[in-house]
């Protein structure tokens, strides 16, 4: 009993010793951060690190931007705690040499971002410093073919490796736009991959994460909202720096896709914000290039439409911004530490999860990247169609005929594709939609009436096939039908599918209408849901109506059936008996008459033009003005609403 007695104490002990440690390691950063940042603030001005209010700016007054030089001094002090202390030996992958290359590649960062935040340098200048910080770690074994242990090319590997330090570095960067955005995530990061390293049985990588934890959070002291201190670009990509290069050392034994995603998770809403950040600026630049309007749209330059921007103009403030921040990525962290922990199905958690917030992203987070996207494929369709197009177009159809009749006969039904089964399987359908004329339809402006024309067409293909192929081939009847069959329900898809996405983007385009724009654009109601007002929501969505900063909030119409349902992407909003509730409501300064109403209803709209400050206005195949009696003023130019400005 005694010896039992001594057991457990001992174990007992030496689970506390084991706990003590990341006590004393967290607390030795969180003090230290604490004491350092006052210091730190004091210095700024000496040093001409403070951030001066501008028109990217959210703060008002001039802020010091070093606060990083005390997150990375009170990581490293406490991490001097770790290796020098009385913990050596301790298990895990990380031990004092690789310490050593963590500090030499913290410390190349951290002048290469005390340097840009001091001179402000172009883009290319961090990018370079980036690059070389990430391929000194590659040398040094932090490398993506360690972190899969799979072998890879060494080019591959070389590549992932950098993409993953950059990205990292970047993605925490661009996130440090508002009042501890940037310093929280990075603490809920490092507690999440902290957890998930303790699960996979790595304590001393653990530990290196729990000294960055308790920087981030005694730095967070000073920089929640309203912050004294911001971190800078030095202490931004020194975060994501040290989190990329302990993630490579986590021994995910499982599935490529799960060793991917764990710790993608962990870091999850900076890695989405920078890449939607890059989705969005090559969509402008597309845009651009299109119309060939020579504006300036950098894919690496700056812009005010990243997560923390679209809280904000929802009406958040930057605390509730950021915890709203905070909440998220509390939740992918939890999914990550989910999949690690469980012993079987963390793949399907893991799916779930990635469902969950994929709804959430398209849901409410990715309208400006989806409208611009839309917006690169209407303009791109919209030029005049070449040879180029029309072989394009030829080439995918009869690409997807030999795909999908490799894959229904070989795939499906394990029957031999001779090449004469594939010429008629091939040849005569597709001969079938072209002397019906596919190729002169303009298939974004299509009605479901000719999509359903083309399936019938693509029927008629196959019907004459299956009758070509009983003369040539010694399969059953039942088995050519059932193969043939299915064979038009592959191409189908394909085929009318790839047509019908263009008519979807088009209305997606309209959908996403509603939630795009800025507050200085015109708020505008449509006054009727009819024909022409579908008419003129259609116009809307090409190139000529996008250089007005117009914002369409939703439409009016007396007709009760149409009451709260949603037409061409816009609600209903009421009819006319409601029209100047709603006019308060959404601070209208715009309505665009689409049908001839009665004059007395349009005296009654009338009335409401100076209470309010509206510009009323008519939609007959253009955009007009109207006067104070009703009457046309002549067609608007587009660019002339930029000149509206409401009375104060």
């Amino acid at each position: 009993m005694g010896f039992l007695f001594k057991r457990s104490f001992s174990k007992v002990r030496g689970f506390m010793g084991f706990i003590i440690k990341y006590i004393i390691v967290f607390f030795t950063s969180l003090v230290v951060a604490w004491l350092l940042i006052p210091l730190v603030k004091r210095m700024a001005p000496y040093l001409g690190l403070v951030d001066e209010p501008s028109e990217r700016r959210i703060h008002k007054i001039p802020i010091p931007r070093c606060g990083g030089i005390a997150v990375f001094l009170a990581t490293h002090i406490a991490l001097v705690v770790v290796f020098l202390g009385p913990w050596k030996n301790l298990a895990g992958s990380i031990q004092i040499e690789e310490w050593g290359l963590l500090f030499a590649g913290s410390l190349i960062l951290l002048l290469v971002g005390l340097f840009d935040d001091r001179f402000e340098m172009r883009a290319w200048f961090k990018l370079l410093g980036q690059l070389g910080v990430a391929g000194l770690m590659f040398m040094g074994g932090f490398t993506f073919e360690a972190f899969l242990h799979i072998s890879l090319p060494w080019i591959v590997n070389f590549g992932a490796t950098l993409f993953w330090f950059v990205l990292l570095m970047n993605a925490f960067n661009l996130i440090d736009g508002i009042d501890g955005a940037c310093a929280g995530l990075g603490l809920i990061a490092s507690a999440g991959l902290a957890g998930m390293l303790f699960s996979l049985h790595q304590p001393s990588d653990a530990l290196v994460l729990i000294a960055l934890a308790g920087a981030c959070l005694g730095f967070l002291r000073y920089n929640f909202s309203p912050a004294s201190i911001f971190l800078g670009d030095c202490g931004s990509m020194f975060i994501g720096f040290l989190l990329a290069a302990v993630s490579l050392k986590a021994n995910v034994k499982q599935s490529m896709m799960v060793a991917l995603l764990v710790p993608l998770l962990a870091v999850g809403i900076p890695v989405f914000d920078v890449i939607m950040a890059v989705w969005r600026r090559l969509a402008r630049k597309l845009i651009s290039m299109i119309r060939k309007d020579q504006l300036s749209c950098k894919v690496f330059g700056p812009d005010l439409d990243h997560i923390h921007h679209k809280l904000i103009r929802g009406g958040m403030s930057q605390r509730k911004a950021a915890i709203s921040l905070y909440v998220a990525a509390v939740f992918v962290c939890l999914i990550a530490l989910g999949a690690t922990a469980m012993a079987s199905n963390r793949t399907a958690l893991l799916m779930v999860g990635m469902i969950v917030v994929l709804h959430v992203v398209v849901r409410q987070l990715a309208q400006v990247e989806l409208w611009t996207t839309t917006q690169v494929v209407l303009q791109g369709m919209r030029r005049p169609r070449s040879i180029v197009s029309l072989l394009v177009a030829m080439g995918w159809d009869l690409l997807f005929f030999i795909l999908a009749t490799q894959f229904v006969f070989e795939g499906v039904f394990s029957f031999s594709v001779t090449l004469s089964l594939m010429a008629v399987c091939v040849m005569i359908p597709f001969m079938t939609i072209y002397f019906y004329g596919i190729y002169k339809t303009v298939w974004t402006r299509s009605r479901i009436s000719q999509l359903l024309v083309l399936s019938l067409q693509l029927f008629a293909g196959e019907i004459l096939a299956f009758v070509a192929l009983l003369w040539i081939t010694d399969l059953s009847h039942i088995e050519l039908f059932m193969a043939l069959l299915f064979h038009a329900l592959i191409v189908a898809i394909g085929i009318v599918g790839a047509r019908a996405s263009l008519r979807l983007v088009r209305d997606l385009n309209a959908w996403l209408r509603c939630s795009t724009g800025s507050e200085h654009d015109l708020k505008t109601l449509i006054l009727g849901a009819g024909e022409n007002a579908i008419l003129y929501l259609r116009q809307a969505s090409f190139e000529d109506q996008q250089k007005a900063a117009r914002k369409i909030v939703g439409l009016v119409d007396d007709n009760p059936v149409l009451y709260h349902k949603v037409v061409y992407g816009y609600s209903v909003l009421g009819n006319f008996s409601q029209l100047e509730a709603l006019i308060q409501k959404h601070n209208i300064n715009e309505v665009i008459f689409t049908h001839h109403y009665s004059p007395a209803l349009r005296e009654g709209v009338f009335s409401l033009k100076k209470k309010y400050n509206l510009l009323i206005r008519e939609f007959v195949f253009s955009i007009q003005d109207l006067d104070e009696k009703g009457q046309l003023q002549g067609v608007l130019k587009p660019s002339s609403v930029y000149d509206f400005e409401p009375e104060a």
